[in-house]
């Protein structure tokens, strides 16, 4: 049986970004889950969740993979654990692969491990690119971060 998810996008969706557009952390590797991510998470719990992001640092150095599970540890650990997977684009940005946003690979990848309905899921998400992820994903709706984490 196929269920409903959402899909959310994670640099600037669910954490905070650098002057870089890059995954902001402090000086003690801390990441800034940002404004309403974790009330809105936690009304989530029980549904699939998942986040889907490009992560081209991986693989041009300039984010490692530890630190990358330490965000999501991190992530996991300020939403007590409603995430339940995480799919991630490590390529170069001009790879060329199918996983990189807005290609829609991460997204079918996870809807077939986790018996998902695309067209009654909700891809949420900051950028044009996670919107224009969700039509080529057939996720049925999509709803940007500030609206769907805004603070009632």
């Amino acid at each position: 049986m196929r269920r409903p998810a959402h899909f959310f996008d994670l640099g600037g969706t669910l954490l905070a970004l650098d002057d870089h557009d890059e995954i902001a952390f402090d000086e003690h590797h801390r990441v800034t889950i940002l404004p309403g991510v974790t009330r809105r998470l936690a009304a989530l719990a029980g549904t699939p969740v998942f986040v889907v992001t490009n992560q081209a640092g991986l693989a041009d150095g300039t984010l490692t993979p530890g630190r990358f599970h330490d965000l999501c540890d991190q992530l996991s650990t300020a939403t007590q654990g409603v995430v339940t997977d995480y799919a991630v684009c490590a390529h170069p940005r001009d790879a060329g692969c199918t996983c990189r946003k807005p290609r829609p690979g991460l997204v079918l990848g996870l809807a077939r491990a986790h018996h998902i309905d695309l067209a009654t899921s909700t891809m949420i998400g900051d950028t044009e690119t996670d919107r224009e992820l969700a039509v080529a994903a057939g996720i049925g709706h999509f709803t940007w971060a500030a609206e769907f984490l805004r603070e009632p």
